[in-house]
């Protein structure tokens, strides 16, 4: 369905995903794929023509709100500023009738412009050239900008372009706004002013339209229409046989939620603030801010500068791809927003962040661009209100982290229902916001993890060290003492495998909370004797004399499943009893989750059969807590019986393939979590893109193949290219020294641009370098 081998115009490849054939029943693949954004606010890639089954989605990030009291805080549907009724001869034009030539709709990744052109002849005969271009700035947040460019190349015909915005949207039905205030100004600017339901954020949209006509702008002034949610003018344009006609619209949002009126806000002023900006883009036209915008993806990509020379070119298009995705859905502008599941490109999983960002995303940013992850984390410290109120509403003390979260104060969003049970016809329970906790551990690694990769002192005195002492304090509260086996346990919890609900002892939870635990107390002696003010401040607010008493005698009694006579470590207390099934049928599937049809949750839970990396993600996160051949073996035993039926496995696996030197499999694993997004499965992105499996992408280049990890506070490096890979290179931050490295088969570069040395393991052997080595 999609190609990859289109060159941009100046000769540069790997660098777009393209369709090559409309499908009006695959629509919803290149909307999501082809999603522009910006971090600020995210635009699903519909048609400007309108189709049956499109989704045309404007999210705008943190703006989320609750449609009633019965439904969870989603991102709402903003107004579409995309659509156009364009007809021609006063028929509406639509792909579905008419004979298509040349059709070609691209996604330029280095420029992060969509373009779609062919030809069309319509029933009457008449030829007509149309090209269409939109992008989303990342120069000036709150704009969006199209260009529709039609040629007639037989014949004269009347073009009509109706264009406004319209808000007769909803969250397939949930409709987030009130009705609004509509207005146009000087027959030109269109505003449009709504406030959410629930949670009252006001967003003000404008839009306006220049016309040219071979290339010189006209005056043609529009019908102007008002009605119930929508705004919008209509052109009419006689085009002679030659002529061109080129339509130009800019779009601006603002929000409530904005960085710029979190102290001072009023409705006037956002509203003369917005006119003001769109009148001012309106001046600059679209070629101009297009170009402001390619020059700010220009800076994006030298930054982030990682390249792949491989024989398979796909390769670096998918990495390209990944990157460009993690831009678009990262509000690297404001700290109290996170990532959504889909980043912004679609209403799968309502907006709501996971621990998707903490272990699969956050290291990109770590590595690549520390101040992007310090804001990410900021969101999970903001978010701690909400924590200690779940905590409080379970009967735990601490923090206890939301499994789905929004706006940081909102605590849980998990939805309670969710699909059809295929053997009761019931709607099947979503337990994983009740009893998938290990999210409060991933949050508190993920802390950990940038303070050693990052030394950044000055977080962890005003965020980290709350972060992970009072989640600590929900751990030790959350743990329960099994008498006749004299020790701690966790039980009734949904471990990473979610096919796995109410096990007790899962052993990444497990592991993961007294990980969480010792690291509390390891920071406590730390400050109590290098920071006595700092420490005197936490305990004032935290007790924390008394929780080092209660860690102290609960830590070294948590159980910790230990590997059997054949070296496996039990993913819960009851797996490795479970009924072994063939699972042929359903490891190559056309969709995830095939097995529910012949199975339901409660079968597939008395099975040996994991939806995603669960043990593996333990020996990831923690693998230097495990030998070499408890890891292999487990390995072994545990990817037979895992269907990688969520986004997120895949890159693990690839990992840990990487690290047993099976490279083979490393690479096939790192290619079919590609594909999920770029493959040839038309639904796969139906509901938006997989952003942790994006954020995989990353870490099976860079921590997979390269080797990069940090392992006790210290950075390693151990490459294991793929066999077809001639060079990989890319950049890494580390204690704040920006690095360059460059791995060959041959050898290993790197380069060290900051005043002080970096000491690093290379493929085992502590190195120091001051400016450039050659391993």
């Amino acid at each position: 369905m999609l190609n990859y081998n289109k060159k941009l115009p100046d000769g540069a490849s790997d660098w777009v995903v393209t369709e090559e054939n409309f499908q009006t029943l695959a629509l919803g693949k290149c909307e999501a794929v082809m999603a522009l954004g910006n971090g600020y606010m995210g635009l699903r890639s519909a048609a400007e023509e309108s189709y049956v089954g499109e989704k045309r989605n404007l999210f705008v990030n943190g703006t989320f709100n609750r449609f009633d009291e019965f439904e969870v805080s989603e991102l709402p549907n903003a107004a579409d500023v995309t659509g156009l009724d364009i007809r021609v001869d006063g028929k509406r034009f639509t792909l579905e009738q008419g004979e298509i030539t040349e059709y070609s709709r691209s996604l330029n990744l280095r420029d992060a412009e969509l373009v779609r052109s062919f030809i069309w002849t319509n029933a009457e005969g008449k030829k007509l050239e149309f090209t269409f271009r939109r992008f989303v700035s990342l120069d000036r947040l709150h704009l969006i900008g199209m260009k529709l460019d039609i040629k007639s190349l037989s014949g004269s015909v009347k073009v009509s372009i109706a264009s406004g915005i319209d808000a007769q949207v909803s969250n397939s039905g949930s409709q987030h706004f009130h009705e609004g205030e509509k207005r146009i100004y000087d027959k030109k600017y269109l505003e449009l002013i709504q406030t959410t339901t629930e949670s009252k954020v006001d967003f003000v949209i404008g839009a306006a339209h220049r016309l040219k006509l071979d290339g010189q702008e006209i005056e043609n002034s529009p019908a102007m229409e008002i009605d119930r949610r929508k705004v919008a003018v209509a052109y009419s344009v006689d085009l002679q046989e030659g002529q061109s006609l080129s339509f130009e619209k800019v779009a601006t949002v603002h929000t409530s939620r904005d960085l710029a009126y979190a102290q001072d806000y009023s409705l006037p002023a956002m509203r003369e603030h917005a006119l003001g900006d769109l009148k001012s883009v309106y001046a600059a036209g679209y070629d101009a801010l297009f170009q402001d915008h390619a020059s700010a993806w220009a800076k994006v990509w030298n930054e982030y500068g990682i390249t792949i020379e491989s024989k398979n070119s796909f390769d670096l298009l998918a990495l390209r791809f990944a990157l460009y995705h993690m831009v678009v859905m990262t509000p690297a502008h404001d700290r109290r927003m996170g990532i959504g599941a889909k980043g912004l490109s679609g209403e799968g999983y309502k907006g709501h962040s996971f621990w998707d960002t903490e272990i699969f995303i956050l290291p990109f940013y770590i590595y690549s661009n520390p101040k992007t992850a310090r804001s990410l984390l900021e969101y999970r410290y903001l978010g701690l209100e909400g924590a200690r109120r779940k905590a409080k509403e379970n009967g735990y003390a601490g923090a206890m982290y939301p499994w789905e979260a929004a706006w940081p104060s909102d605590g849980e969003v998990t939805p309670v229902w969710g699909a059809v049970d295929i053997v009761t016809g019931e709607q099947t329970k979503i337990w994983s916001g009740f009893i998938e906790q290990h999210i409060t551990s991933d949050i508190v690694y993920a802390v950990w993890h940038y303070y050693r990769a990052t030394g950044d002192e000055d977080f962890m005195e005003r965020y980290g060290y709350e972060m992970i002492f009072d989640t600590a304090i929900f751990w030790a509260s959350r743990l329960e003492w099994d008498e006749a086996e004299g020790r701690y346990e966790i039980n009734e919890v949904v471990g990473p495998d979610e096919y796995k609900e109410h096990v007790d002892n899962n052993a990444f939870t497990n592991y993961m909370a007294h990980f969480n635990i010792e690291l509390a107390m390891q920071y406590y002696s730390k400050l109590e004797t290098e920071r006595p003010e700092l420490f005197k401040h936490y305990d004032e607010l935290l007790n924390l004399k008394e929780a080092r008493k209660v860690w102290e005698s609960k830590l070294d009694l948590i159980y910790l499943p230990q590997p059997n006579e054949n070296r496996i470590i039990p993913q819960d207390d009851t797996y490795l009893q479970k009924e072994i099934i063939d699972l042929t049928p359903y490891k190559d599937q056309e969709k995830v989750g095939s097995i529910f049809n012949d199975y339901n949750l409660d079968q597939v839970g008395n099975m040996q059969i994991s939806k995603q990396a669960d043990i593996m993600m333990l020996f990831f996160l923690l693998e230097n807590k495990f030998a070499p051949e408890v890891k292999l073996a487990n390995y072994e035993y545990y990817e037979e019986k895992t269907l990688h039926d969520s986004s997120l496995s895949l890159s693990t696996h690839s990992i840990l393939a990487s690290d047993f030197g099976d490279k083979e499999l490393a690479y096939h694993l790192f290619k079919r979590a590609a594909e999920i997004d770029l493959g040839p499965k038309i639904h796969s992105s139906d509901a938006g893109i997989h952003a942790a499996s994006l954020g995989g992408i990353w870490e099976c280049v860079v921590m997979g193949f390269a080797g990069v990890r940090m392992l006790d506070g210290q950075l390693h490096l151990a490459p294991k290219l793929p066999d077809h890979w001639e060079k990989l290179s890319f950049p890494l931050h580390w204690q704040g020294k920006p690095l360059e490295i460059s791995i060959t088969p041959q050898q290993i570069s790197i380069t060290n641009t900051a005043s002080e040395p970096v000491q690093l393991f290379v493929n085992g052997e502590l190195q120091v370098v001051q400016d450039t080595a050659i391993f």
